[in-house]
Parts: C-alpha cells; sequence; structure tokens
C-alpha cells in the first residue's frame, strides 16, 4: 500500500493511510495521552486527552479516531492542548471519588500517573462527592463505581474480546454509571463468565480482585492486546 505524507510537530513523515493519527504517533514514539484508548479494541474517544490540532480544522480533534489524510499538518503539544488536558484531568478527579492514599491501585494507576504527567497539584473546580454504590457481589471481584472515569473500556473489553456483553452504560452526565447484565448486581448476572478481563482493563481502581488491599492491585492491560493480536494471527 502507497504512503502518503503527513506532517506532526514540524517532523515530515510517510505513514500508512489507513491508520489513526494516534497509531502514527504510537509508532513514531510520539506520547499523546490516552485513557480510554487501550490497543486491540475499538476506539470511541470518550476521554478527550487525545485532542491534537489539526491545520485547517478549527476545533481539536481526538487523534484515536481521526484518520490521517494526505498532506495532513497535526500539532499534539501545543499550549492550547496541554491545557485542555489539565482541565480533563481535574474534572476527572472531581466527578468522584478518588482517594489515592486509600485506594488499592495507589502507585498503579492510569489516572494517578496521568495527574503526574499534566503537572496536576491543585483542582480548581468543585468536588461532587457523588454517594456511589459499591458492589461487592460477586465472589471475586468488587466494582467501585467511586472509582470509575467512564473510560468504558471495561465494557468493550467484555463486548469485543469476551462476547459476554456483561456491562453497559446507564443514565448520562453525573448520573452515568456502568451496570451489570441490565443494571443487576454484578454477582446476579447471568451473562458475565468472570474472565476478569474488565479488572485488567480498567485504568483506575475501579475493578478490583477482593483479595487485595491498599496499594496491591496489579493489572497488565498489554495482555488483552496481546490476547487480541494473536486471536488474529489464527483467522
Amino acid at each position: 500500500m502507497n504512503k502518503i505524507p503527513v506532517v506532526i510537530n514540524d517532523t515530515k513523515l510517510e505513514v500508512d493511510p489507513h491508520k489513526t493519527i494516534l497509531e502514527v504517533c504510537r509508532e513514531h514514539d510520539i506520547e499523546i495521552l490516552t485513557m480510554c484508548h487501550l490497543k486491540g479494541i475499538i476506539d470511541i474517544g470518550a476521554c478527550r486527552l487525545c485532542l491534537v490540532e489539526v491545520e485547517g480544522v478549527h476545533k481539536l480533534m481526538s487523534a484515536c479516531t481521526t484518520k490521517v489524510a494526505p498532506n495532513m499538518v497535526v500539532k499534539t503539544s501545543t499550549e492550547r492542548i496541554r491545557r485542555y488536558q489539565l482541565i480533563t484531568t481535574e474534572l476527572f478527579f472531581a466527578e468522584r471519588n478518588h482517594v489515592c492514599a486509600v485506594c488499592v491501585s495507589n502507585g498503579k494507576c492510569e489516572l494517578q500517573q496521568l495527574g503526574y504527567k499534566v503537572g496536576l497539584d491543585s483542582i480548581r473546580y468543585p468536588f461532587l462527592y457523588p454517594q456511589c454504590d459499591v458492589d461487592t457481589s460477586h465472589a471475586w471481584y468488587v466494582m467501585d463505581h467511586n472509582r470509575c472515569i467512564m473510560c468504558t473500556r471495561c465494557v468493550r473489553v467484555c463486548n469485543e474480546v469476551e462476547g459476554a456483553h456483561n456491562w453497559d452504560v446507564m443514565n448520562r452526565g453525573h448520573q452515568v454509571r456502568i451496570i451489570s447484565d441490565f443494571n443487576t448486581p454484578w454477582g446476579e448476572s447471568i451473562s458475565c463468565t468472570s474472565c476478569g478481563k474488565c479488572l485488567h482493563a480498567c485504568p483506575t481502581g475501579a475493578i478490583w480482585p477482593k483479595a487485595i488491599v491498599q496499594g496491591q492491585l496489579q493489572k497488565n492491560p498489554a495482555m488483552i492486546t496481546e490476547l487480541i493480536a494473536r486471536r488474529k494471527m489464527k483467522l
């Protein structure tokens, strides 16, 4: 397949025309922040962290869902982009109850790492302190909605990789929630296979195994990407 010319951060590149801006940037070691992206599953542009500037387009574009085009000129790290990324990160922390010191994912959390990357040292928005449920009904796992950032990685992995379709999204705005099997307790779900893929896909401490305590959670999202790649090799 013939490659097309693009310019990213003033660097001329020859790239595959069917790839997204995010894929091209990752291939060329150009950092773009993401939270809802997990390699191998369908991108939806939900987190708005991967926004980039495209010459000739007024609005910022999500790198994970925007395909490259011939002679496209892209900027990935302007002052405008960094400002939006900081705002988005602040809102993640303000919308739910992320108390890192007592979280099972402390020290290994993608949201925590994001805060460090964007230089988050305070939050300018009022904390909502929602009274979110903690679903402990499953025999092995816990879903803590207080720590969910609605990236929907668990939903997409359950649908696209496991094929169980246990997880889904209910409501909108600050009432939005991840639900199990048409809003039944996770432990009563008849569609969940208890595979644990959602646990590894989750970037925060929202889904975790019952057998661990503070700071002990170890996740391996790359395992899901590897599984998808191996399945494709067998097709």
